[in-house]
């Protein structure tokens, strides 16, 4: 016997096997976009697959791809992940069906990002990837270094194809012309020649949320419910990034800039000065998010200001009284600064802003004067409140054609789940529009209403304080804005409310001849001009020359 034959079962490594021709295959095939046909369209190379596959004898157990997939980013391919989970499974142990190789039309149009990642996973499943169009063996020393060519090729060409884009739309940019969406509020019709960008209807609506963010000071989760009561709905977050978006006042902003703004050659939304202003208004949020001021036992979180740090107060239940009584009605207003222990009684600071509130009442006087004023503003005012009605009165319209035809669906289904489904959305519309109505309802009698809005506005001047407790927390918070537009200190030593500054309406000292003795005395001629000054401004606090 030969003496190597019985040292054999000992040796390593494994004997280099000749060029196999046969076996199974699958094909795969992709194009990056549905404008992609030049000769390289998915019937192209589904035939070139199937024709290579022919001639070198393979058996086609099955097809992927056959959709448009970017190559771009390997790994977010859907077929080609489902592709290898085939071969994965057709190659365990056992299986009758191993897969042997992956046909594709050309390495390049494998994969255009360099990288040999793709390849090697195909391969360390136990297949290879060959190319219907190149004639290397990819499982020799040749064939591999063809193959790792064709990739590296392609990733050139991208590359070189990306830097052209760039460059052509930092132009486009700088000439004004937007690249890419436009953002939330515009509709766009681009073609080589021509790039028309218009406000639509949803920008009609955001345009409202810039102006109560800049001239009501809302909070975002108050716009965005005002803005939903119309039809818009979006996001605290959304609704923040659009505030921060230059776009909408006329700018762009885009990475290609490096750092620069450009004017566009779109429609602005709002000015810029009103841009600024709402912008002004987010940065005064130093911690980065949007204080909850959803409490209701708490009403004056956002104009109560810590007198030992100046930071603005927030709230809180007692634990205590919680806990060992159950009862959840004893509050406070807390600093929440840290290093800062300050807090008040919810009951204390209300008592006193009761008593602040109440040295603001108005002389009958000059009720005829305030009047004559008020219809002049409010009928500036009215405007706006007029558009909200029209935009609530659409959106109804819109969810009552989307109950008729889910309650049509619903009579010609006979299907039970279905059913079950059509009326719980049913049920679902017919709540919204009873609560769109009652809002309708609300700014139709006494918005729309010039009178009634004019003996409402009197009323707030005569009687500050039970007109705040009338009003619902939003109400509650636009008022107390109105009055000490900058907010006020609680001194709880002294149960006293030290208010920043006082919106001027609500100081007026008007002054009229008076007669003492018979004779008739002059009126102070400061506290009048003061009067007309700000009579001039409305409810707005005045601005004196």
């Amino acid at each position: 016997m030969n003496e190597t034959l019985e040292l054999k079962s000992f040796a390593k490594g494994q004997k280099k096997k000749e060029e196999i021709k046969g076996g199974n295959a699958i094909i795969y095939t992709r194009v990056s976009s549905s404008e992609q046909v030049d000769g390289q369209s998915l019937e192209v190379q589904q035939d070139k697959c199937r024709e290579y596959a022919q001639s070198h004898s393979y058996t086609v157990i099955a097809e992927f791809g056959g959709t448009y997939e970017s190559a771009k980013s390997d790994k977010e391919r859907k077929e080609f992940n489902r592709m290898l989970d085939f071969i994965k499974k057709s190659n365990k142990k056992g299986s009758t069906k191993k897969v042997d190789v992956v046909i594709v039309f050309s390495t390049s149009r494998f994969s255009r990002t360099g990288s040999t990642t793709i390849i090697e996973e195909v391969e360390a499943r136990g297949a290879y990837v060959v190319s219907a169009t190149s004639s290397y063996d990819p499982r020799t020393a040749v064939g591999k270094y063809m193959q790792l060519m064709e990739l590296a090729n392609a990733r050139y060409q991208n590359d070189e194809k990306r830097a052209t884009t760039i460059e052509n739309s930092i132009k486009a940019l700088l000439k004004g012309r937007w690249i890419g969406k436009a953002p939330r509020g515009y509709d766009q019709r681009t073609t080589k020649k021509e790039q028309v960008i218009t406000i639509n209807e949803e920008g009609k609506l955001l345009r409202k949320a810039f102006l109560w963010k800049a001239n009501n000071k809302l909070s975002n989760e108050e716009i965005r419910v005002k803005l939903a009561k119309e039809g818009l709905i979006i996001c605290k977050q959304k609704l923040s990034e659009v505030f921060k978006n230059p776009f909408y006042c006329g700018y762009m902003a885009h990475k290609f800039l490096q750092g620069e703004i450009v004017q566009g050659n779109h429609p602005p939304l709002v000015s810029k000065e009103i841009f600024l202003k709402v912008n002004n208004e987010l940065s005064k949020n130093h911690s980065g998010y949007e204080q909850k001021i959803d409490k209701e036992y708490a009403p004056l979180i956002g104009s109560i200001k810590c007198p030992c740090c100046g930071g603005n107060l927030t709230a809180s239940i007692s634990t205590k009284m919680r806990k060992k009584f159950g009862r959840t009605d004893i509050g406070y207003y807390v600093c929440s600064r840290k290093g800062c222990k300050y807090n008040s009684s919810t009951k204390k600071v209300h008592e006193s802003f009761e008593d602040e509130l109440n040295k603001y009442i108005l002389s009958d006087k000059v009720s005829e004067l305030l009047k004559l004023q008020l219809k002049m503003t409010f009928d500036n005012m009215n405007r706006e409140n007029r558009d909200t009605a029209q935009s609530i009165h659409a959106n109804i319209k819109k969810k009552e054609k989307e109950l008729n035809q889910v309650e049509t669906n619903y009579t010609l289904c006979s299907d039970a789940k279905r059913q079950n489904i059509f009326e719980k959305v049913i049920t679902r519309l017919e709540q919204e529009i009873k609560d769109l109505n009652t809002e309708y309802m609300k700014y139709d009698t006494e918005i729309l209403n010039l009178d009634k809005f004019i003996d409402y506005a009197f009323s707030i001047r005569r009687n500050l304080f039970t007109l705040w407790e009338l009003q619902g927390l939003e109400g509650k918070r636009r008022l107390q804005k109105l009055v000490f537009p900058n907010g006020f200190y609680y001194d709880k030593n002294n149960e006293h409310i030290e208010p920043i500054s006082i919106n001027s309406f609500f100081e007026l000292k008007y002054s009229y001849p008076t007669i003492c003795n018979g004779i008739k005395k002059e009126t102070n001629r400061q506290n009048n001009d003061l009067s007309r000054r700000v009579l001039e401004a409305g409810l707005e606090p005045a601005q004196l020359q």
